[in-house]
């Protein structure tokens, strides 16, 4: 009986029949993984449905949702025209592992009780998180009503590249045991405060007896213009009523302040690793603010406070005990125009007219100053969202 010899295939072919297989499975799972939907019940169902991947939602009305799930993969609700996809609010209590890209939330969009979420390229109403781990916001714009950004117990979270402002009272919170935290190139844009409302660009304070701890606070700009609202002048940031530790690990830095208020940069119970370093702060019209306030109240003092760096109009520091190094303070009746390139508004007025007092100092933001210039030709460094510049 004849045999017939099998002839090998080569090693080439088998090699690229494999990765035809696999490049075919990985196309296969990345379409099944995108899902379009058109109107709020095709997007019920797709949440429904899903265990990961990505949800397109068509441009139009969503009406309010609420998330209840912690998916095993990450579910991304993703707007396929930026900002075009509108809800009333959008609610999560209890869920996990979702991102929110390009959507639009009249009211707010607010998470309990969840962990790794990520919203960017929004425009929102209030964002208000409570017990919440793992927490990514970015290029989103958010304000309009009574707060911009309530962050209570918040851990481990990420603030970049957004605008927050145009409200009522406080531009934004952060309280209780929140930690972990980074705040950066974002723009607090003024509060439009009536009386008795007492506004904060930027406030910090404990809950339940938890300070917020290990955050850093670097390179954004914060404006409060005071013709807007009833003149009701915003303290800029302000870290106050600490819990029985104090504040520690915190870092405000290469920061843009222009506020009317003494309170520009306020803290009480600074009592370990503290540092206010390199920011620039420029006063309202009628020589208010631009002034660094050590407050000494009863119950803690800021004896693990460093301040150094920076350029302000003066410094309060009430209770000699901090490690006040060099700075640059101007004073009450400095020729600011002779100092500055403008007042205050846009990170622009901070630059130092050269050869002047201000410029040879060297001290404040000047590098973030310059990387910001620097950005303006090349795109690189910026405050506030992409989609804004």
């Amino acid at each position: 009986m004849k045999q017939t010899r099998l002839r090998p295939r080569p090693v080439t072919s088998i090699v690229s029949l494999l990765a035809a297989l696999i490049l075919g499975t990985v196309a296969a799972s990345a379409q099944a993984a995108e899902t379009r939907v058109t109107d709020a019940a095709g997007l019920q169902a797709a949440l429904k449905a899903t265990k990961g991947g990505v949800i397109v939602l068509a441009p139009g009305s969503y009406g309010d949702l609420q998330l209840g799930r912690t998916y095993p993969q990450t579910v991304t609700l993703r707007a396929e025209t930026p900002r075009t996809a509108e809800f009333g609010q959008i609610l999560v209590r209890n869920g996990g592992n979702m991102a929110f890209e390009g959507l639009k939330t009249s009211t707010q969009f607010r998470a309990d009780r969840s962990k790794h979420l990520a919203i960017s390229g929004c425009i929102s109403g209030l964002l208000y998180f409570r017990d919440v781990s793992g927490l990514d916001v970015s290029d989103c714009d958010i304000g309009g009503g009574k707060f911009g950004a309530l962050f209570n117990t918040v851990q481990d979270f990420k603030i970049v590249h957004n605008r927050i402002g145009r409200v009522s009272e406080d531009v934004m919170r952060i309280t209780g045991d929140s930690r972990n935290g980074l705040l950066e190139y974002n723009f607090f844009d003024d509060v439009i405060a009536v009386p008795p409302t007492h506004p904060d660009l930027l406030q910090l304070f404990a809950q339940r007896g938890k300070t917020p701890e290990n955050i850093t606070i670097r390179r954004n700009l914060f404006y409060d213009d005071v013709t807007t609202g009833a003149k009701r002048m915003a303290q800029g940031i302000f870290m106050s009523d600490p819990g029985p530790t104090g504040y520690r690990n915190m870092l405000v830095e290469e920061n843009l302040i222009n506020t009317r208020s003494p309170n520009t940069i306020y803290i009480y119970g600074g009592e370990k690793n503290v540092v206010i370093r390199n920011n620039t702060l420029l006063p309202s019209p009628g020589d208010g603010g631009a002034v660094i306030r050590l407050a000494k109240r009863k119950h803690s003092d800021n004896s693990g406070t460093t301040v150094v760096g920076n350029a302000a109009k003066m410094i309060l520091d009430e209770t000699k005990v901090s490690d006040v190094k060099t700075n640059y303070f101007y004073g009450r009746k400095a020729a600011l125009p002779r100092l500055y390139s403008g007042p205050g508004g846009r990170w622009q007025d901070y630059l130092s007219v050269l050869g002047s007092v201000a410029d040879t100092s060297k001290m404040g933001a000047r590098t973030f100053l310059a990387e910001l210039l620097a950005g303006q030709k090349d795109g690189g460094v910026h405050i506030g969202p992409d989609w804004m510049q």
